[in-house]
């Protein structure tokens, strides 16, 4: 058994971990599949003898996950929303649904 890591700079979500997870565990001779959206990094254990380096890398290029270089976190992945590259989101939470929260709803 071999290990592997690859750093997948489009994966930055967990419905990508899922989509990379569910690729790689279907190739034969892969053993183990650890994924971090937030290192943007896939670790692989799996058999030489059954699957080799250069076809992972082609299963995620195929599944939009090509292998590549990730440098910083203020880079954005082509495949992510304009809104998730904006900043920090904040959202403020209604006075009125406040007021009517708690123990005794006053709905």
């Amino acid at each position: 058994m071999e290990d592997l890591t690859f750093t997948i700079p489009a994966m930055w979500a967990d419905h990508h971990v899922l989509n990379v997870r569910e690729t790689l565990a279907a190739l034969e001779g892969v053993d183990s599949v650890n994924a971090s959206a937030l290192q943007r990094q896939v670790r692989i254990t799996f058999d030489s003898g059954s699957t080799s380096l250069k076809a992972i890398a082609r299963s995620l290029e195929v599944a939009g996950y090509p292998v590549g270089d990730f440098h910083d976190g203020n880079e954005s992945p082509r495949n992510k929303p304009a809104w998730a590259s904006n900043g920090l989101r904040v959202t403020v939470t209604n006075p009125v649904d406040l007021a009517m929260s708690g123990d005794y709803r006053k709905y």
